[in-house]
């Protein structure tokens, strides 16, 4: 953070005359910025229409996407497609060919769009990135999760690797005298205390450890999985990728949970507890351990506070599996991707401007204008580095900024507010989580029969799981709806996931 306001800072006068060179400025220095200003305000604005996802409930106006365009020399014409509607749009926008220059596909699995890029309608922008600085730093473990047949089509929306990690009432902790957990043994002692020792000492019986929801990925079962050794949802036994549920670790966490339920240690409730009710459980003090993305941390203890102001919260990242390492389990890094049909963007030429783009869009005051709107307007900056929302126009930030989340593309320089220690922490220990993460092996292959059939046949492994944890089925029978599984289409989807790693090597 303070390396890049440092260089905002000593690029302070080149900064207007970046607003004014365009997108087809790659920014080296602040020297040669200044030197392209005759070049590149003779150059016409770039005229981009975009289809983007609307995740707010009204898109924003152009306060801020007007000081985009003019850093960027273009005129943007965005279509805003809200995001419960977006994958019907895009089926219909692909079948009859209405697409814009730039398109937003979340699914990249979507097989409309799988069969589009296989029959050549969108651009493969592999070959382009090395040209551009910022393009040509996106992380390759990323851009592999987004490929397709092992080529690169789109510019990803990008996503902190894994936030994953454990939120616990520290004023509970130090109460019992406890320390923060580190390995699994010592995670299990805390939810044991925390539900039997009176953590909130009102004298009551009225407090557990570990408040989860119906959810296996984004819960808590994912993450206290790869804590056990488990894959990312495959891994490699026996030479061959297999889904993590085949692997003995797998197990191991499903009798973990099945422990902390028939204990009481967790809420009952569990399979059938939304994200919200989760979150109340631990926002009204009856729980005291939320599994799941440490960021959650803020908005957890900003709810906590208002009925408990001395109610206190911490964030622990690093638990030791069995094998005495810690271990987390890696999103795919993206949230989708930009791409580029070839019925509207018809040249190289324009292609290349088009990345040019992109690249400008990743440097740091534009990434401040997508986060935090408009310095003066949304935001001000405290001693150089800090970015502090201005309280009296919050309202006008969330119209004019926050829909813009979804223009994000790659971040070659992350920039981050500073001030909420929460925050602070949960970014430190985002970063940490990247030196031992557990990735997907198979998170860039396709497999038709599980774009065709993976939804209702993870049903059945999700419903297994939870019926082990509640104690309705043994180990037999979890065995048994494996391979229910395997005969009705899971040992295709094997089959495919392999071959086409095979053909991608």
């Amino acid at each position: 953070m303070n390396f890049v306001k440092r260089q905002i800072h000593r690029c302070a006068k080149s900064v207007l005359t970046a607003l004014v060179c365009g997108a087809a400025v790659v920014m080296v220095s602040c020297q040669q910025l200044d030197e392209s200003v005759g070049a590149q305000s003779k150059e016409a604005p770039l005229d981009l229409t975009w289809t983007a996802v609307q995740y707010t409930e009204s898109p924003p106006s152009d306060v801020v996407l007007g000081h985009i365009e003019d850093a960027t020399n273009t005129k943007l014409s965005i279509i805003w497609v809200a995001d419960a509607m977006k994958e019907d749009k895009l089926n219909i926008a692909l079948a009859s060919d209405a697409l814009t220059k730039i398109v937003t596909i979340q699914d990249i699995r979507n097989s409309a769009f799988l069969s589009a890029v296989r029959a050549g309608a969108f651009w493969e922008i592999g070959p382009y990135l090395s040209q551009f600085s910022n393009l040509n730093a996106m992380d390759k473990t990323i851009l592999q999760n987004t490929s397709i047949d092992n080529k690169i089509y789109g510019i990803y929306r990008e996503r902190d690797l894994s936030r994953q990690g454990i939120i616990y009432r520290k004023d509970w902790l130090d109460q019992l005298k406890l320390e923060a957990p580190s390995d699994l043994e010592s995670l299990y002692k805390v939810m044991e205390a925390f539900t039997k020792n009176d953590p909130d000492g009102n004298g009551l019986h009225d407090t557990y450890g570990l408040t989860d929801r119906n959810d296996l990925k984004f819960g808590a079962f994912q993450t206290l999985a790869s804590y056990f050794g488990a894959p990312n949802d495959w891994g490699w036994m026996g030479g061959e990728l297999q889904p993590a549920f085949m692997f003995s670790a797998y197990k191991d966490t499903m009798k973990f949970m099945r422990k902390l339920y028939e204990g009481k240690l967790m809420n009952e409730q569990f399979a059938v507890t939304s994200k919200q009710q989760q979150w109340e459980e631990f926002t009204k003090g009856r729980a005291g351990v939320y599994i799941g993305n440490m960021d959650d941390g803020r908005n957890l203890y900003k709810t906590l506070i208002q009925s408990n102001p001395k109610a206190e919260i911490d964030l622990v990242n690093r638990i030791n599996g069995p094998d005495g390492k810690p271990h987390v389990w890696s999103q795919a890094g993206h949230n989708g991707i930009f791409v580029f049909p070839k019925s509207q963007v018809k040249s190289e030429a324009e292609l290349l401007r088009i990345l040019e783009f992109f690249n400008r869009l990743a440097d740091p005051e534009l990434i401040y204008m997508l986060n935090y709107g408009v310095e003066g307007i949304h935001y001000k900056l405290e001693n150089g580095d800090m970015v502090e929302l201005l309280s009296n126009e919050s309202e006008r930030w969330e119209q004019e900024v926050r829909p813009l989340i979804s223009l994000m593309g790659v971040r070659a320089l992350a920039i981050r507010p500073q001030g909420d220690p929460l925050r602070e922490k949960s970014d430190r220990l985002t970063e940490d989580n990247r030196s031992f993460l557990v990735v997907n092996p198979a998170a860039s292959l396709d497999s038709p029969t599980a774009n065709e059939r993976g939804g209702e046949l993870n049903v059945i492994i999700q419903n297994a799981t939870n019926s082990f944890i509640l104690g309705l089925l043994d180990e037999q029978g979890f065995d048994k709806e494996v391979e229910r599984w395997k005969k009705l289409g899971g040992d295709q989807i094997i089959q495919e996931f392999n071959a086409g790693y095979a053909g991608r090597s």
